[in-house]
């Protein structure tokens, strides 16, 4: 499969993460980052206009308010033309056993209509979850792909460990690699 067509979309929190400790890039950005460099495509960061605090309890608390009243935050940056894509891969955290609903905020303003999402979740304990099937419910009209979960503590400790797993999954699920 052709690379081209193709985005990385990611939504990353930094500050002070469960099990981690406090870490200056997100592991959503980490991982995205090594994604577009392995397919040579761009990036494109899902962040709030008011973002969310550094301290753990207090961005988990956000987190499950925005999640319980099914919210939608205001994105910070604009999205780029997306007209030409046809393959999203999302990399995201498992909030609350959730997307983050900046997630679903990017999603909902664009046509995902034939979209090929591939989802890459970090988490500490709970994997995907159900964080895909979330989406094939809420975006029936795309194609939710196999997804991949990482551990966030492996990618702030064992990154070697954590591009190898990428990479196999990118193969895997049909891209060309670049590196």
């Amino acid at each position: 499969m052709s690379n081209r067509g193709t985005v990385v979309a990611f939504f990353s929190h930094s500050g002070e993460n469960y099990k981690v400790g406090t870490i200056e890039t997100g592991n959503g950005r980490i991982i995205a980052s090594m994604i577009s460099r392995m397919l040579g495509v761009p990036e494109y960061e899902i962040c709030t206009e008011k973002g969310y605090p550094d301290d753990y309890e207090e961005c988990s608390r956000i987190a499950k308010e925005e999640r319980e009243s099914n919210a939608r935050p205001s994105l910070r940056f604009p999205l780029p033309d997306i007209t030409d894509i046809n393959s999203m891969i999302l990399v995201y955290p498992n909030w609350w056993g959730d997307l983050p609903m900046a997630v679903y905020t990017m999603l909902d303003s664009i046509d995902t209509n034939g979209l090929k999402i591939y989802p890459v979740c970090t988490h500490e304990d709970n994997g995907l979850a159900m964080t895909d099937r979330m989406l094939m419910l809420a975006y029936p009209d795309a194609s939710v792909m196999k997804g991949l979960a990482i551990r966030g503590t492996a990618v702030q400790e064992r990154s070697d460990e954590v591009e190898e797993s990428i990479r196999k999954y990118l193969e895997k699920v049909g891209f060309s690699l670049h590196s």
